[in-house]
């Protein structure tokens, strides 16, 4: 059946979902796997439905919120040659690991430089792998530090400038407010170690093989705990939470480090017209930004690719890039999209997105992240345990006996 039992999914356009669109003379029915972002993916479906002309139709399925759930069952699929999914909104930091392990139908060479062309080189990086163009690059998440009114202003930060972790934590602690951590799908802690030691001119993971090169236990790795140390012993919050966003619209709220989509989600509809955006706190003087997002990829075995192709052309198209930034509040790939008039007035943190975008910090290029992930977890949870004495150093074996694959 074209339909998983695993999960809904949701028909567009004329016609039904299954067999229907393999029957001869039907209309081919390609089915999308969507991950937990705030696409409103039925309708950019129904729209590249539409200007297929009976081409295709698109299905949509939604995948799990939880990144390692998701992770998983994606990985079970396309292990096992599933042909039942034709496209997929792939995380950037699954990209690497499943590019490695074969699961992706290679770019056709005659749109790679469309895909490319104009995309930010954060973005283009996350697609590539093994300096091949691997997925479409879609949008870019980048965190941002949000803040309620006046508040920046009322705590002696200056927003015309990177904020240091420093002042950041003084000012909170002035106002009596909190700094919630975003952490929507369970990466929030390696999303945050990963910015604090890019911006501290460092790497996690630097190279792509078994024998790649691990930096948490220099001075990248030190300031990042320093950092972490700081704000735990502030106690101006509890770390990346799942429920950093109800946190921060409660009275004692004060700032948020989230994505700039967080602005549209539910949670904060009661102070969304009052929050605004400045750039990432920085390291020393520099602002790195955590990035996450996602490329649009045809899996190997999806039966019909040159329909999927063309899908991807329509939905990484100018015209469907500007609801990803309107209406969801997601930073495009493609930059040109900041500027255009359509976005700028319903995007008001572009300016700040954009910088972050092209600035920060993407998940390191290694088929093994997942497995670094879950090292990262192991050595700096609790938060309220790390120490730039000790963390930095145990966190270092733990992420090289991931890699080598000794990790138990």
């Amino acid at each position: 059946m074209r339909c998983a039992a695993a999960v809904l999914c949701v028909c567009l356009a004329a016609g039904a979902c299954g067999a229907d669109g393999d029957r001869p003379g039907a209309v081919p029915t390609l089915t999308w796997y969507v991950g937990p972002d705030r696409v409103d993916a039925p309708a950019l479906a129904a729209t590249c439905t539409e200007q297929a002309g009976g081409a295709y139709r698109i299905a949509v399925e939604q995948l799990p919120t939880d990144v390692t759930t998701r992770h998983d069952l994606l990985v079970r699929r396309l292990r096992a040659a599933d042909d039942t999914i034709d496209l997929l909104s792939l995380d950037t930091s699954f990209t690497a690991e499943f590019a490695a392990a074969g699961f992706l139908a290679p770019v056709p060479r005659g749109k790679v430089g469309a895909l490319r062309a104009g995309i930010a080189q954060t973005a283009r990086a996350a697609a590539t792998y093994d300096g091949e163009l691997v997925v479409a690059p879609w949008f870019m998440d980048p965190q941002v530090l949000w803040s309620r009114g006046n508040l920046a202003e009322r705590a002696g930060l200056d927003t015309t400038q990177p904020i240091s972790w420093d002042d950041l934590v003084a000012g909170a602690q002035r106002l009596g407010v909190t700094i919630q951590v975003q952490d929507r799908d369970g990466s929030g802690l390696s999303d945050w170690v990963n910015a604090l030691v890019s911006g501290g001119g460092g790497s996690i993971v630097t190279g792509a093989g078994r024998d790649a090169e691990v930096g948490l236990a220099g001075d990248a790795g030190r300031g990042a705990a320093s950092t972490v140390e700081l704000y735990e012993e502030s106690q101006v919050g509890p770390g990346p939470s799942r429920d950093a966003l109800s946190a921060f619209a409660a009275p004692d709220g004060g700032f948020l480090l989230a994505s700039v989509s967080a602005v549209a989600d539910p949670a904060l509809a009661g102070v969304s017209g009052d929050m605004v955006a400045t750039a990432y706190p920085a390291v020393g003087d520099t602002s790195v930004a955590p990035l996450a997002g996602v490329g649009l990829a045809v899996p190997k075995h999806a039966p019909r690719t040159d329909e999927s192709w063309a899908a991807i052309e329509c939905l990484t198209s100018p015209e469907l890039l500007r609801p990803l930034m309107a209406e969801a509040q997601h930073g495009a790939s493609r930059l040109a999209t900041y500027n255009d008039p359509a976005v700028k007035g319903a995007f008001p943190q572009g300016e700040v997105a954009r910088a972050a975008v092209k600035s920060g910090a993407t998940a390191p290029a290694t088929p093994y992240w997942f497995q670094v992930v879950r090292a990262l977890d192991e050595t700096w949870r609790p938060t309220a345990g790390v120490t730039q004495d000790t963390t930095p150093d145990t966190s270092q074996a733990a992420v090289e006996a991931a890699i080598e694959g000794t990790l138990r």
